[in-house]
């Protein structure tokens, strides 16, 4: 069962600010100073060269240059990024996917043709909202109409697979306006769509906004009916719905994000970057690890030729694994296919979770076919963390 190909994460941190719903691993560069951006380069060139025996023998897949806002970095390191990653991995049989996150900014936006030289081939683009009033609300720094001029570029400038990014259940959103966000992602014709209910985490500006009153969140069934309007009218547009958040045209699923649904190999470098080791005699079920969420402590363990994962290596138990193989594969569209997961865990899923099957089948949540096969109902993936909650934590109340 050892997956035999690798995907490269390359976890960029520098973002021109902040976003105020944010909680990734970021920092503010206003602007991103040259001697900054060439030493963390070096860092993660210095961290692919320590890691890459741990996924020896693989071939590479994808290379996914995230964030942040990778787009900040100039296309010459992007080009030492994705020449390294090509030297250390052989390739396979078809090219590797090589994905850049980008926000709609001018400096962005001259940078497209000299990143697609540098063999970057997907645009990963951060619209979030065609809307002006969307976009202030969500503390975005580009408008409208930088939105639409870049994805104008990024086809002048020969990219054929772009995806964009848009967030739904924004507070104060209306339909009207989420309906207007649809017509212009029809418009431009995207290969790759992702779509995000705005979810709000402890700690951030939004947290707080929202505890004040400040900020006033749609409620549950506003939010869920306009995520249901979400997949209708892109598969109207040809573009289908493979995962919860993720919507495609046939053949431009994306290759690096299905391998974590997947639990395929991921070797994840840079500052918070996760790493899915490949299975193997000591790990049978994968392993992982993960780097500092702190530039500075990231920085330092790399160059003093420390591990950059502070805390060590997990290797997955089997009721970890279990919990894990059912709840990602339930994000896609085909679901949790009862052969494999019996090939590796040794029996068929209701032999470990009879109950959530049960109960989720009879809310109308999931589907089971005779074969044991798993897969959400339209319903259950409006309702998808419910579902998940009774494999990873225990059965619903």
């Amino acid at each position: 069962m050892r997956d035999e190909s690798v995907g490269i994460y390359l976890h960029v941190p520098f973002c021109e600010r902040v976003c105020p719903y944010c909680d990734f691993a970021v920092v503010a560069a206003r602007p991103l100073a040259r001697d900054v951006e060439d030493r963390y380069v070096a860092a993660l060139l210095a961290e692919l060269a320590a890691r890459s025996a741990d996924f020896e023998g693989l071939w590479l897949a994808s290379i996914y240059l995230g964030g942040g806002t990778p787009g900040l970095l100039h296309p010459d390191s992007v080009a030492r990024l994705v020449d390294a990653v090509r030297s250390t991995f052989p390739a396979g049989a078809e090219a590797p996917e090589v994905t850049l996150e980008a926000n709609p900014s001018s400096v962005e936006r001259s940078r497209l043709a000299a990143f697609r030289r540098a063999g970057v081939n997907r645009l990963s683009v951060g619209i979030q909202s065609f809307e002006d009033a969307v976009l202030k609300r969500l503390g975005r720094a580009h408008r409208a109409v930088e939105g639409h001029a870049f994805l104008t570029a990024a086809r002048e400038a020969a990219f054929v697979n772009v995806s964009l990014d848009l967030i739904v259940a924004v507070p104060d959103q209306t339909s009207a306006q989420l309906e207007a966000d649809l017509d212009a992602v029809v418009a431009h014709g995207p290969e790759h769509v992702s779509v995000y209910g705005l979810t709000v985490e402890d700690g951030t500006p939004y947290a707080r906004g929202v505890a004040s009153g400040v900020l006033r969140l749609p409620d549950e069934e506003r939010a869920a009916g306009m995520l249901e309007r979400v997949p209708r009218r892109l598969a109207e547009a040809g573009i289908e719905a493979y995962e919860i958040s993720s919507f495609a045209r046939p053949g431009f699923e994306s290759v690096h994000n299905r391998r974590y649904w997947e639990r395929r190999p991921v070797l994840g470098l840079g500052m918070g970057a996760w790493s899915v080791e490949p299975r193997g005699p000591s790990a049978p079920h994968g392993a992982r690890q993960h780097n500092p969420r702190d530039l500075r402590g990231y920085l330092e363990r790399v160059e003093a030729g420390l591990p950059a994962a502070a805390n060590g290596r997990e290797v997955l138990a089997p009721a970890t694994a279990r919990g894990e193989a059912v709840f990602l594969a339930l994000r896609t569209r085909t679901g949790l296919q009862a052969a494999a997961f019996t090939a590796e865990f040794g029996a068929a899923p209701r032999a470990f979770f009879a109950g959530p099957i049960r109960e989720a089948r009879a809310a109308g949540l999931l589907e089971e076919s005779p074969g044991g096969d798993l897969r959400l109902t339209a319903r259950g993936r409006m309702l998808s963390d419910t579902v998940f909650a009774g494999f990873v934590e225990g059965p619903f109340d």
